[in-house]
């Protein structure tokens, strides 16, 4: 059955997506900068964060799609006007944090200051409702859970979506975690999916998973999980040029990187093309939430911003 699949092509019809059932997939995009939340959080950011989110969106307009992206708000601070398309387009925005500084490596008031600031900035920006949140790095577990919820529901959030029901090493997930603290506080918890492969578990609806492997091995396994299921990438996973400007600037980049964040980049966006013709996708609010009255901006001002030079880097 697999091999069949690895030889179909993928209709280009709109009308002929694939439904399983009542099951759709979620869309999410983890808005932030390369060079700044991965190489060094002291870099500036740069640049290239809105030129490749703007491609995503022209990919999900091309496709009539709807996504939740969960922005930094140093990005939407820099580049507020892609927090106003994605509200001009429907999609949701929802909140990453700050500066992609890992939640399981701060204090509780740091907790409750990080949440706070990041909705908060981007309910003035988007002049909407943020409900949804998804930790830099996946970086929560059972440690942080009390005072983590507590800072989400006081700022009226409705759900997290942080955690994977598998063990995942590279981001010390270190099994299935009970959800009972999500339930006191009033929170959902929407995993990120995964699927097994001969008795192992992968995480593998998005990511390097989606960049290295063959779109036919996502599209098989999407048909055969027969619920629905939460896809998440990165607007840096669709930059082909940013490895050339990293190695002229900083010489040196580890071979694990090279791998895990580079190789094969040129292969997303034609993929995501493909996945968005034969899937049908949402948002998070627009799956499971009543829609959210959106907030009064109190400067009433219309926000507008531009790269300062498209040629800037890092």
């Amino acid at each position: 059955m697999l091999s069949q699949c690895l030889s179909r092509r993928s209709s280009n019809n709109n009308q002929n997506k694939t439904i399983n059932g009542d099951f759709i997939m979620i869309f999410s995009i983890d808005v932030e900068d390369w060079p700044q939340s991965v190489l060094n959080r002291s870099n500036p950011v740069s640049d290239r964060v809105y030129r490749n989110t703007m491609q995503v969106l022209d990919i999900l307009s091309e496709h009539k799609t709807t996504a939740t992206f969960f922005t930094l708000t140093n990005v939407a601070c820099k580049f507020p006007n892609l927090i106003q398309r994605m509200v001009t387009e429907g999609h949701e925005v929802a909140s990453h944090g700050t500066t992609h500084g890992n939640i399981d490596a701060m204090t509780v008031k740091e907790v409750h200051q990080e949440i706070e600031v990041s909705v908060k900035t981007l309910e003035d920006l988007s002049g909407e409702k943020v409900i949804g949140y998804r930790a830099p790095n996946f970086s929560i577990n059972e440690s942080v859970f009390d005072y983590f919820c507590e800072a989400l529901a006081h700022q009226g959030l409705r759900y997290d979506s942080s955690l994977f029901e598998i063990p995942v090493r590279k981001y010390n997930i270190t099994k299935k975690y009970p959800l009972d603290t999500f339930k006191k506080f009033g929170l959902d918890e929407h995993y990120l999916t995964h699927v097994q492969i001969k008795g192992k578990d992968f995480p593998f609806f998005g990511g390097g998973y989606f960049r290295l492997f063959p779109y036919a091995l996502t599209h098989y396994f999407r048909e055969q999980y027969a619920q629905d299921a939460v896809f998440y990438m990165h607007p840096y996973e669709v930059d082909t040029g940013e490895l050339a400007v990293i190695k002229k600037l900083y010489n040196d980049i580890p071979a694990k990187w090279l791998i895990t964040q580079f190789i094969q980049r040129d292969s997303v966006a034609p993929k995501l093309g493909r996945l968005l013709q034969d899937f049908e996708f949402s948002s998070f609010q627009s799956r499971y939430y009543s829609p959210i009255a959106p907030l009064k901006n109190e400067t009433n001002q219309p926000i507008v911003a531009m790269p300062s030079d498209p040629l800037i880097t890092v």
